[in-house]
């Protein structure tokens, strides 16, 4: 919220708030003097009716003189009285005088009227109503605790709001001679008078009171908000407006400007404060540029990928080694977090240690890229530093080991393949030759002793001895000297549906479920059919042995824009972590019939495609065999 809106808020609600609460005492004040001008009213006609009823009382009642339709009061003892000259005049004591000058009221009065009222009432027409009966009874309650002198409170009656005033009257030394008969004694309330006074004209006065209040108290609050707010913005806001678009300026990269201000208070003050920070903030700032500058060559030219990392992982900074690397895009790698993509479950330390705080740590894994592949990587990563407002930043170099693998592995096959060649050509000669030998002396025994049974019993041993003596001869010299590659484009099911044929008897004979999912596209691939086949059989049998016989196989397919990905599942026994880089030796094998050489078959005829691949597997849980096949040769 803006600091002007915040000012005129603040201005309109404390300015409504003082000026609300003076009116409204103001409003509370005329309130209290109407209700004590209806009070005072009352408290005056009461008055008045006392000392007419006290005129009469001292006098023992008056005579007056009978007119037709006038009535004696029957509850007098002589209510008549027979002049010599024959005129009848007729007793009005005080009780009757009040009823007569309360129907007179009745008859003249339009604002006010009175009534007197009793609970021990000889006349009907001294009948209490609600509110009279409720005024005796506080009365006669109250006799002895306080003396209540008055009673009264305002009532809705007819539709209209009336006043309504109850006072007692007492019964006094002038009273027993009349009402001591009746069980009163002296100080006893006999009755009061009911008072009545119209609050209409009251009602209209404190409306046009309100309504004059409300236009002052809205004049009054217009113009003093008005007055603040037009003070407050030449005093205050227009010099902190002035700030403000200074420092929007500095936000925006802005330092070529000066800010000053004639006022000697505090806002000015900050004004100059502001203005030194602006000349600090632009030779600072020119600064940063030109070591940001230096800093952000020096990364983009490095030859290796550079990574600026917080403690959680998150990349806040990189060159475009790291996407040429990774395979993410700019946009796509602000959001990566680089322990997702290293593994750092198998890692190969090289070097940790600290240096005056700032914590080294050099070791190898593999990083997952966008294409599906495993990449082997040499990471050097620098912890404990700071850059802007970020903390415990790690500078992290990312070295590509692919092709140093790949010269150690091609090494180090060379190496083999070199000593099997070596060996070939004298297995041929020195275990072929006796073999054959072997094997024709063994078939003319079996043409002779056909009928022996101890013969024809050894004799299936014999056989499958020569026989895996001859496969393993095979499959050493198909090692040492593997045929010519030829290249053609075919589709990857195809070849994958043909390698499950050739092996289904295999699979006949066991309880294990094959699952095929073939989710790429129909792009083909350029490969020699006859050894990739050679490679999924090798792959499907590996699987058949590891999961003796019961379990689920898993064939999946998937394409990116350069590869197509196929992976090889089963749910067997694994291979423990340790004995993962072995598989790939020649004659390692954990399987009592296998030759040792049917992974070491399966790498160099992929590696032949130049086609990446991944073993993966856990004790226990099964393996997964990953390879990815460039569509085409170039």
């Amino acid at each position: 919220m803006r600091l002007t809106i915040k000012v005129i808020l603040i201005i309109a609600v404390t300015v409504t708030t003082i000026i609300s609460g003076i009116f409204y005492i103001m409003a509370q004040h005329f309130e209290e003097q109407m209700q004590l001008q209806l009070l005072s009213t009352a408290r005056s006609m009461y008055n008045n009716i006392l000392i007419v009823r006290k005129w009469v009382s001292d006098k023992e009642g008056v005579f007056v003189k009978k007119k037709t339709g006038s009535e004696s009061n029957p509850y007098l003892k002589h209510p008549e009285l027979l002049t010599a000259n024959g005129d009848t005049l007729v007793l009005r004591n005080p009780a009757l005088v009040t009823r007569e000058l309360s129907n007179l009221t009745a008859l003249l009065g339009k604002n006010f009227s009175f009534h007197m009222a009793s609970l021990r009432f000889l006349n009907p027409e001294n009948t209490p109503d609600d509110f009279e009966r409720s005024a005796l009874l506080f009365f006669r309650d109250s006799l002895k605790e306080n003396n209540a002198s008055e009673f009264y409170r305002s009532e809705m009656i007819d539709g209209k709001q009336q006043f309504r005033y109850f006072a007692p009257l007492y019964t006094e030394e002038s009273c027993l001679s009349c009402h001591a008969e009746h069980g009163y004694s002296l100080g006893d309330v006999r009755g009061g008078i009911s008072i009545m006074i119209s609050k209409e004209q009251f009602q209209e006065a404190k409306e046009k009171n309100k309504l004059l209040l409300l236009i002052a108290a809205i004049f009054t609050i217009c113009i003093l908000s008005a007055l603040i707010y037009l003070a407050l913005r030449y005093i205050v806001i227009k010099p902190l407006k002035l700030i403000e678009n200074s420092t929007e300026k500095i936000r925006e990269g802005h330092y070529d400007f000066s800010l000053y201000l004639k006022q000697k208070d505090e806002i000015g003050s900050l004004a100059f404060a502001f203005e030194e920070m602006r000349k600090k903030i632009k030779q600072t700032t020119e600064k940063l540029i030109s070591d940001e500058a230096k800093y952000r060559s020096m990364i983009n030219h490095s030859v290796e990928a550079v990574a600026i990392i917080n403690d959680k992982g998150e990349i806040i900074e990189f060159n475009s080694k790291l996407i040429n690397l990774t395979g993410f895009n700019e946009k796509d790698i602000k959001n990566v977090n680089l322990f997702d993509i290293i593994n750092l479950d198998s890692t190969k330390a090289i070097k940790d240690e600290k240096k005056d705080g700032i914590i080294e740590a050099h070791f190898e894994s593999t990083l997952s890229s966008t294409y599906g592949l495993k990449i082997p990587v040499e990471i050097y990563k620098i912890k404990g530093f700071t850059q802007k407002q970020n903390a415990n930043l790690s500078l992290v170099y990312i070295r590509d080991l692919s092709e140093r693998k790949k010269i150690e592995q091609y090494s180090i096959q060379t190496e083999k393949i070199f000593a099997l060649g070596q060996i070939s050509s004298g297995i041929a000669h020195e275990i072929r030759n006796p073999l054959f030998a072997i094997t024709n002396n063994l078939d003319f025994l079996k043409q002779n002793y056909k009928d022996s049974d101890k013969f024809n019993e050894v004799y299936p041993e014999f056989k499958d001895g020569i026989n895996r003596i001859e496969q393993i001869v095979s499959a050493i010299l198909d090692y040492a000297k593997p045929h010519e590659l030829s290249f053609e484009f075919v589709q990857i099911k195809a070849i994958i549906e043909k390698s499950l044929i050739l092996v289904q008897k295999q699979f006949e004979k066991s309880a294990i479920k094959i699952n095929t999912d073939y989710n790429h596209n129909s792009k083909p691939i350029e490969v020699d059919s006859h050894q990739i086949e050679q490679v999924f059989i090798n792959l499907l049998l590996n699987a058949f042995q590891a999961m003796s016989g019961a379990g689920v196989l898993n064939i999946r397919t998937n394409s990116t824009s350069s590869y197509l990905i196929i992976e090889i599942e089963d749910t067997g026994k694994g291979i423990p972590k340790d004995e993962i880089d072995r598989v790939f030796d020649p004659f390692y094998s954990k399987s009592p019939n296998g030759t040792g050489l049917g992974m070491a078959i399966v790498q160099r005829i992929l590696n032949q495609h130049n086609a990446p691949f991944n073993l993966d597997s856990k004790v226990g849980l099964g393996t997964t065999f990953t390879i990815s096949f460039p569509y085409s040769r170039g």
